[in-house]
Order: structure tokens, then C-alpha cells, then sequence
């Protein structure tokens, strides 16, 4: 009996994964799941149980070439009703809440430090994005000239300082996005981003990336005093999870 009570029992309903203290929250929802195009905009709340307010107005962003997935977050993975979930090289972006790591950037530490409010990188030559399933470094930025190398080659790794300087220079400001960290699988993938734009018609291979002056207002917003969170869902999942997860 008890069994059968288990199995019958309802679904537990969605709760929040908004962190205590999150006093900044970054919005980016698309029409669909896979719409490329996407609007971002800026919340900031002054307690726990403020309503979230607006900040500035919404600006446009793309998504990966194939829209989103699920990723690996602060949400409970149960409330992924579909079970659709992102994989490495699908060219999705990851849907859910997240939270945000460092900035990195071709500037030096000195000339962000007046208004900059972010942990920040420097990209150097050395600089990689581990991708290689076999290293213990996956899904991190590292200087693989202070590291030891436990991965065959870098053809899964990322060249930091190379994306940023070349074609659209994609890297030159980027956010490191908390997804699949510290890594439940090497499945869902690693090195999602916040990043330059190529254009507003073009997706990424999984990142969310939007114009040069807008990511800049962005960075100058940032705190990691209020904790920032990133909440990434096509319309129909936010109105589904809106109210469970207490979103503006």
C-alpha cells in the first residue's frame, strides 16, 4: 500500500530557486523554445520579499542557433516538465535560474577597478575554457600555463583571448554563466556565456549575447554584493513558473 501511495502521490509543486539575498535578477525570455531572438531586462529588488522593479528598459539578445534547453541551475531539475534538457554541441542556451561568475575581458584589472563590481579576468594568450570531458578542470576558465594539464589536446577547449580578438570579437566582455557548476554531468555541457553579439539576426553556440554599449551598461549595473541571478525561459515557462517562482 505504501507503494502504491508512492507512486500515486501528486507531483510536488515548484518552489523558488531565487537565492536568499538575491537583490538582482537579469530576465531574458523569447518567444518560444526555439526562437533565437530574445529580450533581456534588468530587476532589482530591496529585500527578500520586495517586488522586483524594472531597471532601464529591455534590450534585444540571441540565443543559441537552436534557441534553448533546460540547463543545470539553481531550479530544481524536476520542474523541467519536458525533460528536454540542453547537451554539450546542440547549440541551445540553457533555460532556468543561474548564477553568475566572473567577468572577463581584454581590459586590465586596474582599468575596470573604478567601476567594476564583479570577481574579473584578464584574457591572456594562455587562457582556456575547458571542454575536454576528460580533465578535472571542465567547465572552468584557467591559465593552462599555471595549471597541470590533465586533458589530450585543446580541441574541445576554448581560446579565451582568441574569441575576443578576432571576427566580432565575441569575448572582449563576457559573464561566466553557473551552469552545469559544479558539474552534475558532462552532458549538459560547459562554458555558457554572456557575451558580444555578431549580430541581432545571429545565435550563438549556446550563449546568450547582445550588443557591445548594452553589455557594458550591464557590467556597470553588476554586484556581486546583491548576489545577480540569471532567470532564462521562452514566455510559456515563465508563465507557468512565474507565481512558484516568485518572478517579476
Amino acid at each position: 500500500l505504501l507503494a502504491i501511495g508512492l507512486q500515486t502521490s501528486p507531483m510536488t509543486p515548484p518552489t523558488s530557486p531565487i537565492p536568499t539575498g538575491s537583490r538582482q535578477m537579469i530576465r531574458v525570455l523569447s518567444t518560444h523554445w526555439s526562437a533565437v531572438p530574445a529580450s533581456l531586462q534588468r530587476y532589482e529588488r530591496s529585500s527578500d520579499t520586495a517586488p522586483w522593479q524594472a531597471v532601464g528598459t529591455d534590450i534585444p539578445v540571441v540565443l543559441g542557433k537552436k534557441g534553448m534547453g533546460w540547463g543545470r541551475g539553481l531550479h530544481n531539475p524536476a520542474d523541467a516538465l519536458n525533460g528536454d534538457f540542453r547537451k554539450e554541441g546542440d547549440k541551445r542556451a540553457p533555460a532556468g535560474v543561474f548564477s553568475l561568475g566572473t567577468v572577463f575581458g581584454l581590459a586590465t584589472p586596474k582599468e575596470v577597478a573604478p567601476w567594476l563590481k564583479m570577481p574579473y579576468l584578464t584574457l591572456t594568450d594562455s587562457m582556456r575554457c575547458i571542454g575536454a570531458n576528460e580533465s578535472s578542470l571542465y567547465n572552468q576558465i584557467v591559465d593552462s600555463k599555471k595549471v597541470k594539464k590533465d586533458w589530450k589536446d585543446d580541441s574541445d577547449n576554448e581560446y579565451m583571448r582568441l574569441d575576443a580578438i578576432r571576427d566580432e570579437g565575441a569575448y572582449r566582455w563576457g559573464i561566466f554563466v553557473n551552469h552545469n557548476t559544479p558539474d552534475t554531468d558532462r552532458v549538459s555541457g560547459s562554458c555558457i556565456f554572456i557575451h558580444l553579439w555578431k549580430g541581432d539576426g545571429t545565435g550563438t553556440s549556446g550563449c546568450t549575447a547582445m550588443d557591445k554599449d548594452q553589455i557594458e551598461i550591464l557590467l556597470t549595473w553588476l554586484d556581486q554584493a546583491k548576489h545577480p541571478v540569471l532567470v532564462q525561459l521562452p514566455q510559456a515557462e515563465y508563465v507557468r513558473l512565474k507565481q512558484a517562482w516568485e518572478l517579476p
